[in-house]
């Protein structure tokens, strides 16, 4: 006798019932944890605000844990991309120049694992910058600020963009534009050498400054010897000035040099001849606006020549 054992329809319903149940119990776990585990990843928005927040607060050791190893960094004052200590520093330059500097944020939008930053820096400047004296004026410009984290949140690139006219501009409000003192300053220097006045030359340089001429090291002293020495030899010596660039606290002067031997030169007798000698001078001042450091190429072998009428004095 066969006995046929067969499961009711009711029965298979209920088994395919649990089938779905149990697969919709492991799908939701699955989105629970994934959910779960991008609650637990940082807001990116957050981290920039704690990177502002130790910039101007000084402290760069917690400012230094934020940024990546290979970081790379733009703002409108760099002509090249700056890494992560180079970076560090101008962040600890700006603080220096402005103790109570603030980044006011207006607003942040996040995208992934980047952050576009709007705010307003504000700081009164209290301290030297670039190696120009503390203005004491108050600035506040408006800035844009775009950061890209990498894999493990931390800061990769910071890329900056302010109104550097502006900024300028505010923070020299009411005062002379250095670069025009510094200019002026050189320029009255080397008038001084034309007169021969060798103390009133080393005015303008800071005491016991080193200084190079036609590759060599000269002291202060001879420097002056060297004025006179020209002045002696050629009564009528004028520099002549065809260039002069500056360039934060470096100032480079190029020009030449004429005049005629008509008086005692390094122990010659006058051989009444023209001279024409180019030359160029390139100076670093302090933050002082006095001569810290010098370099002058002299065309000593054109001045030889000249002087025995071997070569003419072109363009005299």
């Amino acid at each position: 006798m066969k006995t046929n054992i067969c499961q009711s329809p009711q029965k298979g319903s209920n088994n395919m019932k649990q089938i779905k149940f149990l697969s919709l119990s492991i799908f939701i776990s699955f989105f629970s944890i994934a959910l779960l585990a991008n609650n637990h990843s940082p807001a990116p928005a957050s981290i920039v605000k704690q990177y502002f927040l130790e910039v101007d607060a000084g402290k760069f050791t917690e400012v230094e844990k934020l940024l990546a190893d290979n970081l790379q960094a733009t703002a409108p004052f760099s002509p090249q991309v700056m890494p992560k200590q180079a970076w560090l520093s101008v962040l600890q330059g700006f603080k220096a120049a402005f103790p109570n500097m603030q980044h006011e944020i207006l607003s942040y939008v996040e995208s992934d694992f980047s952050v576009a930053v709007r705010g307003i820096f504000k700081g009164k400047n209290d301290g030297p910058m670039m190696g120009n004296p503390a203005t004491g004026n108050f600035v506040a410009v408006p800035f844009n600020t775009i950061v890209t984290f990498d894999a493990s949140w931390k800061l990769q690139a910071i890329h900056v963009q302010f109104d550097q006219k502006a900024f300028e501009a505010q923070l020299m409000a009411g005062l002379p534009n250095p670069a025009v003192k510094a200019e002026l300053d050189i320029l009255a220097m080397l008038s001084a050498s034309d007169e021969g006045n060798g103390e009133k030359f080393m005015s303008y340089w800071v005491e016991n400054a080193p200084n190079y001429f036609a590759g060599k090291q000269t002291s202060g002293e001879d420097m002056k010897k060297r004025i006179i020495g020209f002045k002696t030899g050629f009564p009528d010596i004028k520099r002549n000035i065809e260039n002069v660039i500056v360039s934060g606290n470096y100032v480079t002067v190029r020009g030449y040099v004429t005049g005629t031997n008509t008086g005692l030169f390094r122990g010659q007798a006058p051989t009444g001849n023209a001279i024409r000698v180019p030359w160029l001078g390139l100076y670093q001042l302090n933050a002082s606006g006095k001569i810290e450091r010098g370099w002058v190429e002299f065309d000593t072998a054109t001045l030889d020549h000249q002087l025995r009428g071997e070569l003419t004095a072109k363009g005299k």
